[in-house]
Formats: C-alpha cells, structure tokens, sequence
C-alpha cells in the first residue's frame, strides 16, 4: 500500500542518511506509476523551496539549475583540492635529483578530492548537488611507496537538501517537503586497502 510505500521510503532514507561514512550520491528510483505521488510544479516553486532550506542553501554545495560545468561530461570528477597527507617533515635537499624524488613522493602520498555535479530526481531539492569523492587510483598509481595503499574518505560533513514525503489519503496526511541531512566528503587520506 502507499501508506506503507511511504513508511518504507521515509525509513530507508533516514537510515541511509545516518551513517557517519561518506555515501554515494544517490536517487530514489521511481516507477512510472508514481507520477501521481511526485512534487508536482507548484511544490516546485523555488521561492518557497528557498525559505524552506533557509539558511541551509548552500550555492558551493547546491544549485537550482543545472550548474553548466555538469553539462560538460566530466565523469571522472573535477579536481577540487589536493591536500598534504605526509605528517613528518621532509628535510631539504641541495641537489635538483633528490628535489625531483622528494616531489614524486610528496606527490605520490597526496589524495586529492574530486566533484561532479549529479542530478539528485524530482523528490529531492534542490535537484542538483555537488558530489565529492577521493581521486581514484589508475590501477598502477598508489599514495604510498611501496604500494598497497589507496586514497579513502576521511572527514565528512553533512549538507541540508530537502525530500518529498507523500502522505496517506486514510491518515490525512498531505504530501511535503522534509528537510534531511545529506553527507558530502571534504577530505581524503591515504589509507590501507
């Protein structure tokens, strides 16, 4: 039944949007059937869907309109920042040989972040959000020397989107916006497989 569709749907999302690990952007599939249940344009009104996010609107993490780097195609991700993941200090060194391998190892311990802007569907808003992952390895490249070790998420935040939740006709509940944590990774480290 729709009543249960609901419960189903709202647990699983609070459930998925608890875990403390970083989680892949995803939507809610929705089956043709359920048109009836989708935001339709007047619940779509991006003035009220603004004062409902209120101050949570976030234009780095979030867009309204498909951003245009999204139209581009970039499926690996962009590169948004690369971080220094070597704790110890590495000392100076005079000739340019030795320069050029400290460089290689500083670079080769280094897990850089990604993006891509990823349509999030109807039922969530706003539809377009900033996906950050770690830079993937190419299959020979590793952060550590030896190898064996692969670039991981290692802090996480969470951003507020708002999701459409359809209510029971039996219960009288109306259809509605819910504002929902949505986790985003902002750091990566080089970590064992």
């Amino acid at each position: 039944s729709r009543s249960n569709d609901t419960l189903l749907l709202f647990y699983v999302c609070s459930n998925l949007l608890s875990f403390s690990q970083p989680m892949h952007p995803y939507t809610l599939l929705t089956d043709p059937e359920d048109y009836h249940y989708m935001p339709k344009p007047r619940h779509r009104r991006p003035s009220r869907l603004l004062r409902l996010l209120g101050s949570s609107f976030d234009p780095f993490w979030m867009s309204i309109e498909q951003p245009s780097e999204a139209s581009k195609g970039h499926d690996d991700g962009q590169p948004l920042l690369r971080g220094d993941t070597l704790p110890a200090k590495i000392p100076e060194y005079t000739t340019a040989k030795e320069s050029l391998v400290r460089d290689w190892f500083v670079r080769s311990a280094t897990c850089g972040l990604t993006y891509q802007w990823v349509d999030a569907g109807p039922v969530l808003w706003p539809r377009w959000l900033r996906h950050t992952d770690c830079e993937k390895s190419d299959g020979e490249r590793s952060c550590s020397f030896p190898g064996g070790m692969e670039c991981v998420p290692a802090e996480t935040t969470y951003i507020n989107i708002l999701i459409w939740l359809y209510g029971d006709r039996r219960s009288h509940k109306r259809c509605a916006w819910k504002k929902v944590p949505y986790p985003v990774v902002t750091a990566c480290a080089c970590s064992c497989k």
